[in-house]
Formats: C-alpha cells, sequence, structure tokens
C-alpha cells in the first residue's frame, strides 16, 4: 500500500495566510496603540507600543501555537493592565487568538478561558456599577457576546475547512 503525503496548499494559498497574518498583527499594533492614545493614554511608550508589539508578534504565530499565543496574549494584556491605565476593548487585540484557538479540538477549552477572562473583566469592573449600573451591564454583556462570536467564528471556521477538506461532504453534483 502506497502512503500519500500530506497535500501542501498551493504557494499563492500560503504566501495570502502571511500576508493576511501580517496585516492582522499590523492592524492590532495600530488599534491597540490608538484606542490607548483616544481614550486618555498621554505617553504610549511605557506600556501602550510594548504590549501592543508582543501582541502582533503572537499574532504572527497564531496558527501554528493557537493555545500558546491564547494564553500569552491574555496574560500580556493582564500585565499591561496591572501596569498601566486599561482602555476599554482591551478584549480586541486577542479576538484572532480567540477565533484561531476555537477553530482547534480545544474549543472547549477556550470556552473555560474566555468565561474565565469575562469574569475577570467583571470583577474588575465592578465599581461602575455604584457609578452607573446600565454601563456596567452593557460592559459585561457586550464582552460576553464578543467572546460568543468569537466562539461561534472559531467554530464555523473548522467546520468550513473539514468541509473544504472532505470531498465527500460537499455536493458538486449542481443538482
Amino acid at each position: 500500500m502506497v502512503e500519500s503525503s500530506p497535500v501542501r496548499a498551493p504557494a499563492v494559498v500560503r504566501h495570502f495566510a502571511r500576508i493576511v497574518d501580517l496585516g492582522i498583527a499590523a492592524l492590532t499594533v495600530v488599534v491597540f496603540v490608538a484606542i490607548a492614545l483616544a481614550t486618555g493614554v498621554r505617553s504610549p511608550w511605557p506600556a501602550v507600543i510594548p504590549v501592543a508589539l508582543v501582541l502582533g508578534a503572537l499574532l504572527l504565530v497564531r496558527r501554528r501555537w493557537p493555545m500558546t499565543v491564547l494564553l500569552l496574549s491574555i496574560v500580556a494584556i493582564f500585565v499591561y493592565h496591572l501596569v498601566s491605565w486599561s482602555p476599554p476593548g482591551w478584549i480586541w487585540p486577542i479576538a484572532a487568538a480567540y477565533v484561531t484557538a476555537a477553530a482547534t479540538s480545544r474549543v472547549r477549552w477556550v470556552a473555560v478561558i474566555g468565561v474565565a477572562q469575562l469574569l475577570y473583566s467583571a470583577i474588575d469592573a465592578w465599581w461602575v456599577i455604584d457609578v452607573n449600573p446600565p454601563v456596567y451591564f452593557l460592559h459585561v454583556l457586550g464582552e460576553g457576546l464578543l467572546l460568543a462570536a468569537f466562539l461561534g467564528l472559531g467554530l464555523a471556521y473548522a467546520a468550513w475547512l473539514r468541509w473544504r477538506d472532505r470531498p465527500d461532504l460537499r455536493d458538486d453534483s449542481g443538482s
């Protein structure tokens, strides 16, 4: 019996994936810094730019090590949050890490990690409930919906990959 070697994606597909990864990494750096500046951070060098660069670099290897990238991204955000004021939308930089990790066989762990991060966010923002309860609940609800969207996108992407790689699941007969 002849063993078949794994099919390698065409060069155009591999290069496109690298370009997408570079774009996501660059966008992460720009958006993270822009949100920080727009929300009152005066000097981005002490913490914002280094964390943005770390998050961007992590996203370059997210396809190879999705769970590691997700965990390290969360650690980077957590450390940033401890040493500096954290602007709203701090879950944004790890969106691609969540989606990529959710597309793996470890989606349950991704959900557990996401719920833990959501709980941390809810506890951390608890002071807002005394000032403005609707804002607090919208914050928690919004982050929960983002988490659900990331998990859903990852599951949909994984399903699409399975469908793409299994010709017996596709109906190409045109009927």
